[in-house]
């Protein structure tokens, strides 16, 4: 299990503010919040990419970031932050190499993947020759060839057409099923609703919500609505703007 306990980092007018929540086990974690409200720089601060001003990330009781324990967790990212100008095949590689995986491992993961992905027709392109889809399988790929315990995808179906959200739901599930841990952003709630066992809500850096989630009885979009929802204050405004049109 990992733990975020109490995490803060003041940036100018916006941060974290003893932001608290965890990743159980087995679970598929919805983590949901509009633009800017956190999401991402939670992540940074995951993966240790941002300096907290107190707080701390444990895994398994420990430290994340100590005796390798971040080895067990992989980031999906977005495709802009991979090595666009390099073949599929040298980059599946290059993962395998910088997480010490030997030759037999590593030629035995990424002929898995290809075969789980379908995606040995494209290994020897460049990721920035393929399409949207194809991209998002090759980092993919990238992310399984490692086998983690816990994966982190930001927004993993943006940009992709129905036939490729439609297989990455399937991998999700799949992931799921065999004890993946998985966290999920996204502002698809359809996905989120499908896929969902714990829901956590993030609002101008401040975790609203945190729970279990049960998707054959609850409804995301009602919690978000209970939680997070702000009514427009000036709805008169519109009224008085349509009044006014009807007079002309």
């Amino acid at each position: 299990m990992i733990e975020i306990k109490n995490i803060s980092r003041k940036m100018g007018n916006f941060g974290l503010d003893n932001v608290s929540f965890k990743i159980k086990n087995g679970s598929v974690v919805a983590f949901v919040g509009d633009n800017g409200a956190g999401k991402t720089t939670t992540i940074k601060a995951i993966f240790g990419e941002l300096k907290l001003d107190s707080g701390e990330i444990l895994i398994d009781g420990e430290n994340l970031f100590k005796n390798n324990n971040l080895s067990k967790v992989a980031f999906f990212p977005d495709s802009n932050n991979v090595p666009l100008d390099i073949k599929v095949h040298e980059y599946l590689h290059y993962i395998c190499a910088a997480n010490n995986m030997n030759k037999e491992r590593t030629d035995l993961s990424i002929d898995n993947v290809y075969r789980l992905l379908e995606l040995r027709p494209y290994k020897d392109k460049k990721i920035k020759e393929l399409s949207s889809g194809w991209k998002k399988k090759a980092i993919m790929a990238s992310v399984l060839v490692r086998s983690p315990e816990y994966i982190i995808f930001d927004e993993p179906t943006a940009n992709v057409d129905v036939e490729s959200k439609m297989y990455f739901m399937d991998i999700f599930k799949l992931l799921s099923k065999v004890g993946i841990t998985i966290l999920i952003t996204s502002h698809i709630i359809e996905e989120l609703q499908e896929l969902a066992n714990y829901l956590v809500l993030i609002k101008k850096g401040q975790i609203v919500y945190s729970n279990d989630f049960d998707k054959t009885k609850e409804h995301i979009m009602d919690v978000y609505k209970k939680h997070m929802n702000e009514p427009i204050k000036d709805l008169h405004i519109l009224s008085d703007l349509y009044n006014k049109k009807d007079k002309k």
